[in-house]
């Protein structure tokens, strides 16, 4: 056990020690040792030490462009591009304590073009977010500067490089083009269908940082450079949709429709002019709109199609040699009854087969079907492909409502033949007249013409496709002259007539179907033509949905086709077959819009 006295003596030793000079100065020395070994190692360390632990790399992602989308006329006339942006977020935890927040919300705000309440608002945010809140897009740099380089008085706010989808034709072919939600990907029309083949593959950059963790830019190498989608050009034609989507919302707003579609097609090849829908929207801000008001309804609603089925009936009739466009049909006073159900006529009387399409005899029709029976008149509505998609480019395709002759009864043939019990889609009927216009040849529709990729190498080219002969081409001959006859002077569809040019069509009136049967207020107003009846070259579907007060496809859509077939027609510079009759030779196609 140590005794108390000697630790005593040792602690008065070291404290006599510490008093003298010579202690001071070596206690100092070895300080100043430990110091300059440290750094002496620290130094040895740096040159000739072991690095591998110490993260230098910098490593970048360069993002791509998404393809662009054209119309038939090429790169002249994008209707959907990506261009780069800037993503603007705030985060109020790092605002420098020396800064004014209220500077920075006005520097925000004026910027940005953002409320300025909100803006403030968001300072005070908590919870999961509040640490990258986003504030707007911009693709200005000017503003990224005065917002990112203004470090004396602006903190908290930074900016995400991003590729934002622009079009610039605004409304135009909102419903074929779709677009891009916020997550860069399609999701609606070509946006959707084609999104693998227009997003773009991100680059990357590889480089080193300095000891500041900023890039050192003599060690930068591009690992792999980013390539841009592929750019799709379609059949649809700016020009020729502008005017039809003018046409059709006037029209729907005249008559206080519900909505309403038209379709241009191309009758030798199949591919698609125009395809409106109305209401339409803006595809840069399509979450201002209910989602309904994205649907294609040219091709996504099914609808009973009324007397514009009739000319189907006929071509059966006439291709089965069951008659002749003479052949006369007992229509008698005006009704009858067929399996205890009667069917009402507006013309009386022994009429031709003729005289039954023109005037939209809907006995005489009736009539056509049962001679034909209902296995063939099932397998000729299959041939004109009710009852299946074409396949088209676009989602939300419907293949309409056809049930198989077993589920028919007594009475479904009749009523079949005059466009009721059967649904069907605008792009199914246009197709129909436009393969009887094509002698009896019946076309795949198609609005995509061709991909190409950011090489300008074309890796996908649309032929035109051949997919049916639903009817002779004699007899497609003779319907189409029995067609023409529906817009002369006494014939339904005399306001579709074109000045300079044979019309041949159709109209449509029928009442929408209801629970329980048919409304008696509310009906889908038609008129399907194609243009010049001598010689076809392109066929036009209008049809306006619950019209009001008038509702007659006669009436209502009539007088839309013969507009939209006048400027279609001088625009495509079609040789006009009634020249007699032209009454303005150098009427212009309106300028693009």
């Amino acid at each position: 056990m140590q005794d108390p006295n000697d630790t005593f003596s040792i602690r008065k030793m070291v404290s006599q020690m510490a008093r003298t000079p010579t202690f001071r100065i070596g206690l100092v020395f070895v300080c100043l040792l430990g110091v300059f070994s440290y750094e002496a190692i620290k130094l040895f360390n740096l040159h000739l030490g072991n690095h591998a632990r110490i993260e230098r790399s910098y490593r970048r992602t360069i993002l791509g462009k998404r393809g662009r989308i054209f119309d038939r006329n090429g790169d002249d006339h994008p209707m959907a591009i990506s261009l780069p942006a800037w993503q603007f977020f705030l985060d109020p935890q790092s605002v420098k304590t020396n800064h004014n927040p209220e500077v920075i919300a006005q520097a925000i705000a004026t910027n940005l073009n953002l409320d300025i309440e909100w803006v403030r608002e968001q300072f005070h945010a908590t919870g999961p977010g509040s640490r990258h809140i986003k504030l707007a897009v911009s693709q200005r740099d000017d503003i990224y500067k005065t917002l990112l380089d203004s470090k004396d008085t602006i903190s908290g706010i930074g900016a995400d490089e991003i590729i934002i989808r622009r079009y610039p034709q605004g409304r135009r072919m909102s419903h074929v083009l779709g677009f891009v939600n916020y997550a860069g990907i399609g999701s609606a029309g070509i946006e959707q269908v084609f999104n693998t083949e227009l997003s773009a593959v991100s680059g990357i950059i590889e480089s080193e940082k300095d000891a500041t963790r900023r890039e050192i830019f003599d060690r930068r190498k591009i690992v792999a450079p980013p390539i841009a989608g592929h750019d799709i050009y379609l059949t649809l034609d700016h020009h020729i949709q502008y005017e039809v989507e003018t046409a059709l919302r006037e029209t729907v707003e005249k008559f206080d429709a519900l909505r309403g579609w038209i379709i241009i097609q191309k009758i030798k090849t199949g591919e698609l002019l125009a395809l409106a829908t109305f209401p339409d929207f803006e595809p840069e801000h399509y979450q201002n709109v209910p989602n309904t008001l994205w649907q294609n309804y040219a091709l996504g609603t099914v609808y009973e199609p009324g007397s514009i089925m009739k000319a189907v009936t006929v071509s059966a009739f006439l291709n089965e040699r069951l008659g002749t466009p003479n052949t006369l049909i007992d229509v008698g006073e005006g009704t009858w009854n067929y399996a205890n159900r009667p069917l009402r006529d507006h013309v009386t009387g022994r009429i031709t087969v003729a005289t039954a399409l023109k005037k939209s005899s809907n006995i005489a029709c009736a009539k056509m079907a049962l001679s034909l029976g209902d296995k063939k008149l099932y397998a000729y509505l299959r041939a004109f492909n009710f009852g299946s998609k074409f396949g088209i480019e676009l989602p939300g395709e419907e293949k309409g409502i056809l049930h198989p002759v077993k589920e028919w009864s007594k009475l479904s043939p009749t009523r079949i033949a005059i466009g009721q019990g059967i649904a069907v889609t605008g792009l199914q009927m246009v197709s129909v007249y436009s393969a009887l216009a094509n002698g009896g040849v019946m076309m795949r529709p198609y609005l995509v013409d061709k991909i190409v990729n950011a090489n300008g190498e074309v890796i996908r080219q649309t032929r035109p496709e051949i997919i049916g002969h639903p009817v002779r081409p004699a007899i497609a001959k003779q319907v189409c002259e029995m067609l023409a006859g529906v817009t002369e002077s006494d014939g339904t569809g005399k306001r579709a007539a074109v000045s300079g040019y044979s019309v041949a069509g159709k109209t449509g009136t029928a009442q929408k179907a209801v629970r329980g049967g048919y409304s008696n207020t509310d009906y889908f107003a038609s008129f399907v033509g194609f243009v010049p009846a001598s010689d076809p070259v392109f066929t036009i579907l209008v049809t306006i949905e619950r019209p009001r007060p008038q509702h007659t496809g006669g009436f209502v859509s009539a007088p839309v086709f013969a507009r939209l077939a006048a400027s279609t027609a001088r625009y495509l510079e079609v040789p006009p077959d009634q020249p007699d009759e032209l009454e303005d030779q150098d009427a212009a196609f309106p300028p693009s819009r």
